[in-house]
């Protein structure tokens, strides 16, 4: 039924969240980590949205209600804009990532708008909560012993390490 408006949808949506992400890190000093976490909350998901939307063109809804009910469908004008290729769209996409310095290819960003093949059961939703818990955790972790030996190596010099691998692992000086 929705020919391709759910996608088209998602394209436009992130796309539009990457140039938030790329002007707010770029204006300010914050880290995209820490606009993400901090300053991007669901009034701004419903803005991108609300943007996102108003990008989908009249042409993709009719062509969605065609099928389902005809009398509804405006006649095309024709002096209608075409729509901007999907590859133009993922190539923005791209572009946008790697300005704010993220490893991306268009590869990436069709996984991340690939349709699901079914609706997430709740042990999934569960599941997936928990990793981000974990990896949240790891992050605060990992974080706190950057802090830990970078206070220590400031304090009585920095551990004896070969390779940067080993000062992941290193005890901090005592």
């Amino acid at each position: 039924m929705d020919q391709q408006v759910i996608s088209n949808l998602k394209k436009l949506y992130t796309r539009k969240l990457f140039w938030r992400c790329f002007e707010m890190t770029e204006r300010s000093s914050l880290t995209l980590h820490e606009f993400w976490s901090e300053h991007f909350d669901i009034v701004s998901c419903l803005q991108i949205i609300t943007i996102a939307w108003a990008g989908v063109r009249q042409t993709n809804l009719n062509s969605a209600w065609r099928n389902l009910w005809p009398d509804c469908v405006v006649k095309p004008a024709s002096s209608a804009s075409a729509p901007a290729p999907e590859s133009t769209v993922l190539e923005e996409i791209v572009s946008l990532g790697r300005t704010m310095g993220l490893e991306v290819n268009e590869e990436d960003v069709y996984e991340l708008l690939e349709e699901p093949d079914h609706d997430l059961t709740t042990e999934e939703l569960v599941e997936l909560q928990k990793e981000a818990m974990e990896e949240q955790t790891a992050f605060e972790e990992e974080e706190e012993m950057w802090r830990t030996a970078l206070f220590h190596g400031t304090q009585g010099g920095m551990p004896n390490v070969s390779k940067p691998t080993d000062f992941c692992t290193a005890a901090p000086p005592r």
